[in-house]
């Protein structure tokens, strides 16, 4: 075996695992969607007024358990958005690269977005309109990447 032929085999396989990873993260973030909109439309949030960093987390994950899960879902998407990128960063390529860090950039915005509407008592919809939006940027960046991965084959 050549050295061209040892750095084809190692890319595809880092191609692969990315691949994998991406359709994770696909799955992943139908669940998010699928539990944010769940929350949306049915939880009810208690109000709590100058006391809320001291009891208010503990006070709404308890009220909405779903909250709970929704975050350490977001939380996963984040770790598996950054395994993502450094795979693509070890290849190479650049595109690739690039998308893949706009992917997690646009689900670090979206997770502030939503610790900020969490905070703002769930009143102030920006944070919420920035969630959704980071979402998006998410999907088209890893829906790019994917294409770009299968036109290369």
């Amino acid at each position: 075996m050549n050295y061209n032929s040892m750095q084809k085999n190692r890319n595809s396989t880092a191609s692969r695992l990315a691949i994998n990873l991406i359709l994770l993260e696909f799955l992943l973030l139908v669940i998010q969607f699928i539990i944010g909109m769940w929350i949306n439309l049915f939880a009810v949030f208690p109000s709590f007024g100058s006391s809320f960093f001291m009891y208010g987390m503990m006070r709404v994950m308890f009220s909405v358990p779903e909250l709970m899960v929704h975050m350490m879902t977001g939380f996963l998407i984040g770790l598996i958005s950054v395994m993502i990128f450094m795979i693509l960063a070890i290849g190479g390529d650049y595109r690739l690269s690039s998308l893949s860090a706009i992917a997690s950039v646009s689900i670090l915005a979206a997770g502030i977005g939503g610790l900020e509407f969490v905070f703002s008592g769930f009143g102030n919809d920006v944070f919420s309109f920035i969630m959704s939006l980071g979402f998006i940027f998410t999907v088209v960046a890893y829906s790019l990447i994917l294409y770009l991965l299968s036109s290369r084959t």
